[in-house]
């Protein structure tokens, strides 16, 4: 697995304390919805995945979509180039899954959109199953893996990925 600590991606500090989590039943998986350029996955534009991540923990910090959260809303992010940058990480309440849900699952979000870069390629599910194994080896995770639609009305994370999610997200 290779995680870029939060140090390495220069992610700001959380305004204030996260909320411990012992263990939670699972991961919901996340897109970022939205255009991602399509040509984020090609080779030598990983520093454009660094950029998406800095950008996102902005927004949400800021009150970007209509709440203002500590920190990054996701545990862990996945990029298609087989990096995972580490979020809130592990035994940190998440901020993402919808108001009531957060104590279920943690979350985990892939740089996908639902225009530009909308299927997800083998780096980015190896990814994913990346971190998956690795919030339950050191997040006490459960078995279930869902989609952020399962409990939430919403798209997310995306037809292409919520399939792979309802297969059972094994790697490719």
């Amino acid at each position: 697995m290779d995680v870029i600590t939060r140090a390495e991606w220069h992610a700001k500090k959380p305004s204030s304390g996260y909320t411990r989590l012992a263990s939670t039943r699972g991961v919901k998986i996340h897109y970022t919805g939205g255009k991602v350029p399509a040509d984020l996955a090609e080779p030598g534009s990983h520093d454009r995945c660094v950029d998406m991540v800095r950008a996102i923990q902005r927004m949400h910090m800021s009150g970007g979509r209509g709440e203002t959260y500590i920190d990054l809303g996701y545990n862990m992010v996945c990029c298609p180039h087989r990096r995972t940058f580490m979020g809130r990480g592990p035994h940190a309440l998440p901020a993402a899954n919808g108001a009531g849900l957060n104590t279920g699952h943690y979350a985990v979000l892939a740089l996908l959109g639902d225009s530009g870069l909308v299927e997800p390629n083998d780096d980015l599910l190896h990814a994913l199953v990346d971190a998956i194994e690795y919030l339950r080896e050191h997040g006490d995770a459960g078995r279930e893996v869902k989609g952020h639609r399962d409990g939430y009305a919403t798209s997310c994370p995306g037809d292409p990925l919520y399939r792979w999610v309802r297969r059972g997200a094994e790697r490719p």
